[in-house]
Parts: C-alpha cells; structure tokens; sequence
C-alpha cells in the first residue's frame, strides 16, 4: 500500500523521537554490558568531543553577538569611519545612520539634518495599524470607504478600485508600502487619526513625526532608525504579521539601498518629493543592519546616489564584521 505524504512525514518525526530517545539508553547498556572498555573509552573521547564543539560554537556565537563598546574602535575601523565621512562630504548632500542590528555598532553622518519626509511616513502607518492588529484591538479586515476627497496623485494601487468602495487596512498598508500609494496613506491617516499617528512616532521616541502641517511631516536620520528598530522588532517578536509586513517592505518599490553584488534581501521604504530623495531599509546580511539614507537629489539621478553610498556603508558593516570575527576567534575549536 503506497503511503500517503503526510503520512510519511509523521512516521519520520516518530522515528527522530524513537532515536533520541532510545539511542543514548542503548549506548549506556551496550558500555556496560557489551562492548569492551577500550572501545567505550574511544566512543566516550568522540563525545566529549563534539559536546566541546557544541559549547565552543555557543561561546563563539554570543561573542559574535555581544554589545559593541568604544574599546574596540581600532585605527583601521576609525579610518575607514574617516573615509566614509570623505566619500559623502566630496559627493553628495546627504545625512546617514547605521547600525548593527546584531551588536549595536553604529555610523552617523549629519544626524541634524531635518528632511521632508515624504513617503517614508509610510512605513510608519503600516508599524501602528499592524501593531493594533497584533494586540487585537482592531482587525487588519477592517475597511475604510473611499471618498473622493482622499484622493492624490501617485496612487498606482487605488487606481484599481472606485469611489465608494471598502478598502481593508491590510490593502491599504500593501499599497501605501509596495506602490507607494498616497491615496492608500491619505485614508491610513484618516482611519488612523493624525494625532494618534503622531503620539505614535512620538512614543517611539521619534522627534520629526508629523512635523510641517501635512501628512508627511518631517524626518531625520535618527527618526528613521527608531522606525526601522521597532518594525525590524516587531517582524521578529510576530513571526505572522511580522512576516506579512515584512513581505511588503521587501516587494517595496524603488530599492536604491540594493546594488549588484549585495547578496542580502533589503526591506525598504523609500521617499520622493521635488528635491528629496530618501530611503531607509533593512539590510537581511548574516549580520542585519538598519540604515537611512536621507538627500536632496530628488532632481537627479537618485538612485545612483543612495546605492553607492548603501555600498559604502555596507563595505564599512563588512570590515567592523570581520574585526569582531577575529577578536572572538579564541573561541573557536
């Protein structure tokens, strides 16, 4: 009788219990009952073994991971500080914050600048209604109707749907985030309240929320990394909404953080007006890292501008990884 599928998936996790826990039992009997000492002796030397290598992987791994501190700013790693400062000094009119998400390792570049935020605002509608999602006080199925005075241009999601039609929060945080759609965030800022919005970024401790007398206010570099930590924790503490925002941010259109030769996903949001070009992000390395990319070469060829800088920033997160890699190398078998 052929087996089903599924039923040779769930005689295969009975047997990995069936081996886990009966193969250590039988081990202990044969050492005492059968196999002569020698042999036990050498089958005990192989576990300590590998009971060493699992501890040593453990320690090397929390070393990987611990808090970075000013003492391990070497001459090589402040260099490299100094030349990213050059490179955007010498060519772009820009501000930057990253940091290792991991270690808490960071780099700022005019972190007083303050932009018009433009489109970022975006991903902080999607942040609160998913977090009231997450804490059950209100439903991601819950609709806001379509009125003709919500309507602006850049609106490549609504533009599917009419005037009077029930649109739910989770579409409307979809478009606001992957398209970009300012019709989806005129309606997110209704339902949501522009206060309330703003009391948000405010509780996060960000200082630009809202500020400017329209609905995208105003951002630093500072203001972007608070926004980007809390949705990197939010993505990990709720493995299903988590995911479902995260799938927006990485589908996100207009990705300049990403480049040829960077082997990592990017979550992103990223903001365009007149003169302002931004974007901020979350860079899936082995070691994730938030970064915010904040300029006034809108008019221009923008994408060049945030992809070179996001490569440099990235060369630099390379080089701090591998001087922590080689000072917890003591760990290593």
């Amino acid at each position: 009788m052929k087996l089903k599928p599924w039923v040779k998936v769930l005689l295969f996790f009975i047997f990995l219990g069936l081996l886990f826990t009966y193969i250590p039992k039988a081990y202990d009997y044969l050492k005492d009952n059968v196999l002569p000492k020698k042999i036990s002796k050498k089958v005990d030397n192989v576990l300590e073994k590998i009971n060493v290598l699992k501890k040593d992987d453990k320690e090397y791994k929390a070393c990987l991971a611990k808090p970075y501190t000013e003492e391990e700013l070497t001459e090589n790693l402040q260099n490299k500080i100094n030349e990213l400062d050059s490179y955007i000094y010498n060519n772009y009119r820009a501000s930057v914050k990253y940091e290792d998400l991991n270690t808490g390792f960071s780099y700022t570049y005019k972190p007083d600048e303050v932009y018009y935020a433009a489109s970022t605002i975006k991903l902080l509608d999607g942040l609160y209604i998913y977090t009231k999602a997450q804490a059950g006080e209100i439903s991601l199925d819950e609709t806001v109707t379509y009125a003709s005075s919500y309507y602006l241009g850049s609106s490549k999601g609504m533009k599917n749907h009419s005037i009077g039609e029930d649109i739910s929060l989770r579409t409307l945080v979809k478009y606001a985030i992957i398209y970009s759609d300012n019709t989806a965030h005129q309606m997110l800022v209704k339902y949501i309240g522009f206060s309330n919005l703003k009391a948000f970024g405010n509780s996060l401790g960000a200082t630009n929320t809202l500020v400017g007398g329209d609905n995208f206010g105003s951002i630093d570099v500072n203001d972007a990394l608070i926004y980007l930590k809390n949705t990197y924790d939010f993505i990990n503490k709720n493995p299903d909404l988590g995911q479902e925002l995260k799938g927006f941010m990485l589908e996100a259109e207009e990705n300049a953080l990403t480049y040829e030769g960077l082997n990592a996903q990017v979550a992103h949001k990223y903001g365009e007006y007149d003169s302002y070009f931004h974007d901020i992000g979350i860079v899936y390395d082995e070691n994730p890292y938030a970064v915010a990319i904040l300029t006034t070469h809108g008019k221009g060829d923008f994408m060049s501008v945030v992809s070179n800088i996001s490569k440099k920033v990235n060369e630099l997160h390379q080089e701090f990884k591998k001087e922590r890699e080689a000072s917890c190398e003591q760990y290593k078998n």
